[in-house]
């Protein structure tokens, strides 16, 4: 009787060890490939959100300007929609970056405080940006308005009274006059919406 029992107890030990070796492999099997697989999955969408943030953020583009104050430039500007002045002394317009902006309530008049900032720049603070890489020349707004070329409507820019398709790249400097237009003016009607821009009084300020 105590030979059987002395047996079913060893066999019950054994049993026991074999779970617990069973169990340890199981469990370094699972932390290998923790360590193999999961842990760099995790590192890598960790790279790639950090990444992303700097990719994607509205701010990435001042890397590339200058210190404030290393600029101090002013020029007049329009935008016109069917014929409408954007009225750009308006609150959610004013001083919407501190490195290219209008202020003061006035709409009129761009101040360049950096070096190569740009026309872009200006339009990205204030959530408008020029899209001519897919042919369709477009002044978009983040609300998703659209104004795009078509067969009755253009989208024109003019530099110091001269046509431009590099509006966008354009860096002010003082006294120069800026006109973005869209619709379907004549030619009397664009010269006259440039000499509009040209007779605007800029706020050297």
């Amino acid at each position: 009787m105590s030979s059987k029992n002395n047996k079913n107890s060893k066999n019950t030990k054994e049993n026991a060890e074999k779970k617990k070796s069973y169990f340890d492999i199981n469990r370094k099997k699972r932390t290998k490939n923790l360590k193999t697989f999961v842990l760099p999955i995790v590192g890598g969408v960790g790279i790639l959100l950090v990444v992303s943030m700097f990719l994607f953020s509205p701010n990435t583009s001042k890397s590339s300007f200058g210190a404030l104050g290393s600029a101090h430039e002013h020029a007049a500007f329009l935008v016109k929609i069917n014929g409408k002045n954007i009225d750009f002394s308006l609150p959610k317009y004013q001083v919407q970056s501190d490195y290219i902006h209008v202020e003061n309530g006035d709409g009129t008049t761009l101040h360049r405080h950096a070096t190569n900032v740009t026309f872009a720049d200006f339009l990205d603070s204030v959530k408008m940006s020029i899209d001519r890489e897919n042919n369709n020349n477009c002044l978009l707004f983040d609300n998703g308005t659209q104004y795009c070329d078509d067969s009755q409507h253009k989208l024109n820019a003019f530099i110091n009274g001269n046509l431009t398709t590099a509006i966008s790249n354009y860096i002010i400097n003082n006294n120069d006059r800026l006109l973005l237009i869209y619709g379907n003016e004549t030619e009397d009607q664009i010269n006259k919406a440039v000499k509009e821009v040209n007779d605007i009084k800029i706020q050297f300020t």
